[in-house]
């Protein structure tokens, strides 16, 4: 048997919409290197935007970052014009809070300082070490981020009212002169993926579940939880996102792209073909890919092993993390076990199926996706 354990009584529930894809395709843009995304493009497609747009979307990177925990409690359909009316009904201030404070997430006292520099419309120097606090413990063996855009980040609490119009009318104008296109693009395969997931739900233990939308990250243990809410997104793949929306429901943003797939409408090569192949093309992440293929590793063992620094080995790691060659496996205890990589059974083979396939296809577009690949040894967990 399995010692993997999970939440008995989940009710999984898909979660469909656009929403999702109006907030994450921004952070895409906007770091489109984290998401082996061409930069050029990226900034092609925000100088769309008017400068004042930009800006503001660019402030709301760093105070309200990814803020889909809004999204569930949309109304249906949870689309990008329904998150753009239910925020333009909120009060600035209020709409502020919203976006800025995930409600199930423990921060030490983030949302309370958050609602009381809204209140004030300022904050002082007592206000600053809060914030280091709250921030530099909300994540183990991190620091809080640099004072610069801890006061940047107080600065838009102060001033709520004016940095809540100012994002959702940039919000309407990347969704005028950009999404309201790419959401056409898009839907059928964020309704393929969630027919998809649909169905394996129904056969698959749960941390099977997960490592199959998620490519790879397996869960020795997950959150006890009694909702467990799946949303697809186009744009996150092949990353994924979750964050508790409150004691008994977590939410997991997950890829709907598949490999066949391209970010960039009109580009005939596979974004996953492309990501592998140039994972594939460094000799350290062939080293790494070797190494891993044995045993399972740590990133501190791998960088003894190849003698480089831990920073540089997690780079590495990430990018074949974006090719879906490797499976990492998360401690139940993530503040004192160690997370693990290994090469996912089959890794190498889908890329040469891939790659076969788009050399011999007529159609680019009918390049085939691989099957994720699901690990057998859990099935009778």
């Amino acid at each position: 048997m399995s010692n993997e354990t999970q939440p008995t009584q989940v009710d999984i529930t898909l979660d469909v919409g656009t929403a999702y894809d109006l907030l994450t395709s921004l952070t895409v843009l906007h770091s489109p290197k984290k998401f082996a995304v061409r930069g050029a493009w990226a900034s092609g497609m925000l100088a769309r935007l008017s400068p004042a747009s930009r800006a503001a979307l660019v402030q709301a990177e760093e105070i309200v970052h990814l803020p889909v925990h809004v999204v569930p409690s949309l109304p249906a359909p949870r689309s990008a014009e329904m998150l753009l009316w239910s925020l333009a009904g909120m009060d600035p201030a209020e709409r502020m809070r919203a976006l800025s404070c995930s409600p199930g997430v423990e921060r030490r006292g983030y949302s309370e300082l958050c609602s009381e520099v809204v209140a004030k419309k300022r904050w002082d120097a007592a206000d600053l070490r809060r914030l280091q606090e709250c921030l530099g413990g909300m994540e183990h063996g991190k620091a809080a981020p640099p004072e610069e855009k801890l006061r940047r980040t107080l600065d838009a609490w102060a001033d709520a009212e004016a940095f809540g119009e100012a994002y959702l009318t940039a919000l309407r104008d990347y969704y005028d002169v950009f999404f309201r296109e790419e959401e056409k693009r898009i839907v059928p395969a964020i309704d393929a993926a969630a027919e998809r997931i649909e169905a394996l739900a129904k056969t698959l233990p749960l941390p099977d579940l997960i490592e199959t939308i998620s490519s790879g990250v397996r869960y020795d243990a997950l959150p006890e939880v009694r909702q467990l809410i799946l949303a697809p997104s186009f744009w996150i793949t092949p990353l994924i996102l979750h964050t508790r929306l409150d004691a008994s429901r977590m939410l997991f943003v997950f890829g709907a792209r598949g490999s066949g797939d391209a970010i960039v409408p009109g580009e005939t090569v596979p974004d996953g073909l492309v990501r592998a192949l140039k994972a594939l093309s460094d000799p350290t992440r062939l080293r790494i890919l070797r190494l891993v293929a044995e045993r399972p590793m740590g990133a501190a063992e791998l960088a003894r092993s190849l003698r480089l620094r831990t920073p540089t080995v997690l780079h590495h790691l990430h990018a074949l993390r974006l090719s879906a060659l490797l499976q990492i496996r998360v401690p139940e205890d993530r503040f004192k076990g160690r997370t693990l990589v290994s090469l996912r059974p089959h890794a190498a083979r889908d890329v040469f199926r891939m790659l076969e396939g788009f050399l011999h296809a007529e159609d680019p577009a009918e390049v085939e996706t691989p099957t994720p690949w699901v690990d057998e040894r859990s099935s009778d967990s």
